[in-house]
């Protein structure tokens, strides 16, 4: 029996397989050892057997295993890594807006101390008195969007509108637009129903609009009423103007399609050049068809016609708008009572007008500590203390902020357009 070396063993010998399947010849280790074992000097007592088994184990390789193939561990370890590189490529708008709500919880934990501590102070009944008025709020606000649909064509229902528009509300909060950039949700939700996205698109934008303009009388009788008791600041003055140059802006987008359609055309191909652009200096396939502008400019002309036609549902719409703003006002009324403070109608429009439109004007989302610091401001201008005036804010922008930022989240996973499953 031919025994083995002592205090020797042949040298380990690295491994160059970096493919995930190994590769197409014999694992190279092995041939090497077969090498060695046929050209031992004369004497050696090291038999070819052991040579190959040491090399394989060398090579990452166990006698009997195929020539090539992976270890079980080192397959799920590639599998592993394939299956979260390809989650990450179908979700990384969702990882990218997570990421930045966290960001923002972070940044603001200040603020939701604050305003922890000021609900526990707070009169409990009126407390839920105002979350209820604000759950009517947001229910009117969904059906803003089921009657603006109707005039454009495009079906829906209130209750099936509902989750779309709270993940809306976390999206648009977390990339400031104005509000338009919520507008991707529902338009990712109509696609998905099999409805036109550019129907759906010009119903977003007509619900925009109709919301802010519901504004414009409150926040002149605001101005009026703050100049009149000598409080006015420049700053809400531009703040105001701005805030009605949006809405101009709003309804020449939602109307270019009747007014100009060789203009939206033109403007819509370009769009499709620098997104296919994009796309394929991303390693991806065309994303927009080449007759892309040319149909969705003709569902936005047709859109466009469809709101001036059906008057009625514009009508509708307005009345709802007009609604859920009052909705508001007495979410405002209900936070002031539960402090103590029975605010006066001049002085609940003033606060609630300018909350509303820095929430829109400012760069930050949703007008974070921008709007807080107006709100503040009007009131404790208006009399009330400031310590009061910073609790009632607090919790009013809690209820209109935080409370569905939160719920929106919990339905972020059902938007497509984010890299989620859909409902």
């Amino acid at each position: 029996m031919v025994s083995e070396p002592q205090g020797r063993s042949p040298k380990a010998v690295p491994s160059d397989d970096t493919t995930n399947g190994g590769p197409s010849k014999p694992f190279w280790p092995v041939d090497f050892g077969l090498y060695l074992a046929s050209n031992l000097p004369k004497g050696a007592r090291w038999p070819a057997s052991a040579w190959v088994a040491a090399v394989r184990r060398v090579g990452g390789q166990a006698p009997g295993h195929t020539p090539g193939a992976l270890q079980p561990c080192a397959a799920r370890r590639v599998r592993l890594k394939s299956t979260w590189l390809e989650w990450l490529k179908r979700r990384w708008p969702l990882v990218l807006v997570v990421v930045g709500f966290i960001i923002l919880i972070i940044l603001s934990r200040n603020d939701l101390e604050r305003l922890a501590a000021a609900l526990a102070r707070g009169d409990p009944l009126w407390i839920g008195a105002a979350v209820a008025a604000q759950t009517a709020y947001y229910y009117l606000y969904a059906a803003q969007y089921k009657y603006a649909f109707a005039t454009v064509e495009v079906a829906s229902q209130v209750n099936e509108l509902i989750p779309v528009m709270f993940a809306s509300i976390f999206v648009r909060t977390l990339v400031p637009s104005g509000g338009a950039s919520g507008a991707v949700v529902f338009v990712d939700d109509a696609a998905r129903r099999g409805q036109s996205p550019a129907l759906a698109t010009e119903g977003t934008l007509l619900v925009l609009a109709l919301d802010l303009s519901t504004m414009v009388p409150l926040i002149l009788y605001s101005l009026v009423y703050l100049v009149a008791s000598g409080t006015l600041r420049i700053y809400q003055v531009i703040g105001s103007v701005f805030f009605i140059m949006f809405i101009a802006a709003l309804i020449t987008a939602l109307f270019t399609g009747r007014w100009a359609p060789g203009l939206l055309e033109r403007a819509l191909t370009m769009l499709r050049v620098g997104a296919n652009h994009l796309a394929h200096s991303l390693g991806r396939e065309e994303v927009l068809p080449p007759d892309w502008p040319r149909r969705t400019a003709e569902d936005l002309r047709r859109a466009a016609n469809d709101i001036f036609s059906h008057r009625q549902s514009l009508l509708r719409t307005a009345g709802v708008a007009t609604a859920a703003q009052l909705t508001n006002l007495v979410t405002v009324t209900f936070v002031g009572l539960a402090y103590g403070q029975r605010l006066g109608i001049s002085t609940t429009i003033a606060a609630f007008s300018m909350d509303a439109v820095f929430s829109v004007v400012a760069i930050v989302p949703n007008g974070l500590i921008v709007a807080e610091a107006v709100m503040t401001e009007v009131f404790s201008s208006l009399g009330l203390p400031f310590e009061v005036a910073l609790v009632i804010t607090l919790v009013y922008r809690g209820l209109s902020v935080w409370l569905p930022l939160l719920v929106g989240f919990l339905f972020l996973r059902q938007v497509r357009a984010l890299g989620g499953r859909g409902r």
